[in-house]
């Protein structure tokens, strides 16, 4: 079996959820067999592949692309929608969430026009189905953890920044993660915050910054074995975002035997269930007494193993892998067509478009 996997232009200099996911996605499915290729360029020649998985429709006009070069060259189109209801988050921003309906046109296109979607939890699914009034079929492909985080050692991270015990958030620094929030609200707790990751808004980054007042360390995107280290020097890691389809980095640091305190605003509770402090992003008061509901995990005797080995059995790479090769062969195995409507296939192409190959 030979699959494109197709995302957005400069995903791997900047990586995020969506781009882990989909690298993790192709080493696991590569140890079972299938043959994966990954480019972010439209117009291809598609002929060698039997199925085309699209990643992330957020950035909606690159995901078009990818996927009305697929339909016209007829092939079996899968997508991972990294799909979030934003309805509430623009709610006093009507120029922002005019043009986020007017994505959604396209977006609802894509999926109706494809032949599975993999959502990452049962409530993006919801959120597609109810917003987007979309009934293509699907499967849930939950995200996975690597096996280094179960296997954490704080030593290196602690030799090398001397600190302890932090607060630490990991993810791209930009206003739907919320780090303003987190820094703001754990002002009187006397314990130093850690950001780990890329800055996507240096405005934002900027705010931050001045907000911290030299309590906060700011430390640029690591490796999963430098990574994995923080999360287990950590006290708590906290990830108060707006929305989180997944919250990948929390699954990742309650892995590493760390307490998690997590947006309730999303699928978190669908993954983590009791095995995590759960904040409201909007109170500052929220996430205060998420952190330190998270810290007396510490103290609880045998509560954080009981944890990593609830997401050792549910949540893995090779499980990830196994589900999507299993979404494959029912999409090459049937005839089901997906809905022929929507603004693409309502139009022709005057001349045939160019392909080439990678």
């Amino acid at each position: 079996m030979r699959v494109l996997f197709q995302i957005w232009p400069g995903s791997r200099d900047a990586p995020a959820g969506d781009s882990i996911q989909m690298q993790m996605t192709k080493t696991y499915l590569e140890k079972l067999g299938v043959e994966v290729k990954v480019s972010s360029k439209q117009n291809l020649d598609l002929r060698d592949f039997d199925i085309i998985h699209i990643f992330n429709t957020a950035r909606v006009s690159e995901a078009y692309g990818f996927y009305r070069n697929a339909v016209y060259q007829k092939k079996r189109i899968v997508v991972t929608p990294v799909f979030l209801d934003m309805h509430f988050y623009y709610r006093n921003k009507p120029a922002r969430l005019a043009a986020w309906r007017a994505e959604n046109l396209l977006r609802r296109e894509i999926f109706q026009g494809s032949h599975m979607l993999l959502p990452n939890s049962n409530m993006e699914l919801e959120w597609i189905r109810n917003t987007l009034m979309v009934d293509t079929r699907a499967r849930i492909i939950y995200h996975g953890v690597e096996p280094i985080f179960f296997d954490a050692d704080e030593k290196w991270f602690i030799n090398k920044y001397g600190l302890s015990g932090f607060i630490l958030c990991a993810g791209r620094l930009s206003p739907i993660k919320n780090q303003l929030s987190l820094i703001r609200a754990a002002g009187d707790l006397k314990i130093p915050i850690v950001l780990i990751g890329p800055v996507n808004n240096r405005d934002y980054a900027v705010k931050c910054a001045r907000e911290a007042q030299g309590r906060v360390k700011y430390i640029p995107p690591m490796n999963q074995k430098e990574l994995a280290s923080a999360y287990h020097a950590a006290g708590v890691h906290v990830q108060p975002s707006w929305f989180e389809t997944a919250g990948l980095s929390s699954l990742e640091a309650a892995a590493a035997g760390t307490p998690v305190a997590i947006t309730a605003w999303g699928a978190a509770r669908e993954y983590l269930k009791d095995k995590a402090a759960y904040v409201e992003p909007d109170s500052l008061d929220s996430i205060r007494a998420g952190i330190i509901a998270a810290l007396k995990q510490n103290t609880a005797s045998g509560k954080l193993e009981e944890i990593k080995e609830y997401i050792k059995d549910r949540f893995t790479w090779d499980k990830a892998a196994r589900d999507t090769l299993d979404a494959y062969k029912e999409v090459l195995a049937e005839d089901y067509e997906p809905e022929s409507g929507g603004v693409f296939y309502t139009q022709t192409f005057p001349v045939s478009p160019k392909f080439y190959s990678d």
